[in-house]
């Protein structure tokens, strides 16, 4: 049957007309710093939704990285997300737009082709970053829940305008069941009590 729908819509990429590659895809982590995320109205929602996302593309051995805003300044990471992430997978920046050269360099030798993002602010650092990543032709999911700004009208205005340009959005729990896709697959219990987690 011929596919109608962009394959830009589905997070895990096409495998024998199937979309179960997972090997493509990159959950990249915005600045999930404490200084910044108590500021944040969500940001503790954000910081929970990403551990969630974080553990999931662990279990299935997916792709992630993380970038953290002038770290000398505003501090590490949230130190649940440091237990997690390795240190050579997280890179810091004075950039807002996250998409720096380590990060990009990354995204050219893994031949990734879509990105969730998650983190802070959503009108600044997450918009500048999903703008770009645009730009450079990847398949861009917003990942809405795990997004924060210091106001959520400014974070709506932000995604408004990400949609418009072409970046897909969802929402934490619409990430676990499509990269499960599967009731049966093996790791489904696990991210069956991820979810569970969340309610």
């Amino acid at each position: 049957m011929e596919r109608k729908l962009a394959s830009k819509f589905y997070i895990n990429s096409l495998e024998e007309d199937i979309y179960q590659n997972r090997e493509k895809t990159l959950l990249l982590v915005v600045d999930e710093q404490p200084k910044l995320m108590k500021t944040m109205e969500n940001g503790e929602k954000t910081v929970t939704n990403t551990l969630t996302l974080l553990k999931a593309f662990k279990e299935y051995d997916m792709n992630y990285l993380a970038t953290e805003q002038y770290p000398k300044g505003l501090g590490r990471s949230d130190d649940r997300l440091l237990e997690l992430i390795e240190e050579d997978k997280i890179f810091a920046k004075s950039l807002f737009d996250a998409a720096i050269p380590e990060v990009v360099d990354f995204i050219e030798k893994k031949e990734i082709k879509k990105v969730l993002v998650v983190g802070a602010e959503g009108h600044v650092c997450i918009y500048q970053t999903v703008r770009s990543l645009l730009d450079m032709g990847l398949e861009v999911f917003l990942v809405e829940d795990a997004v924060s700004s210091f106001t959520e009208d400014l974070k709506a205005t932000a995604l408004s305008s990400l949609g418009q340009m072409g970046a897909v959005l969802v929402n934490t729990e619409m990430v676990l069941f499509d990269i499960a896709r599967d009731s049966k697959d093996p790791h489904f219990k696990f991210i069956s009590n991820l979810v569970k987690s969340l309610r």
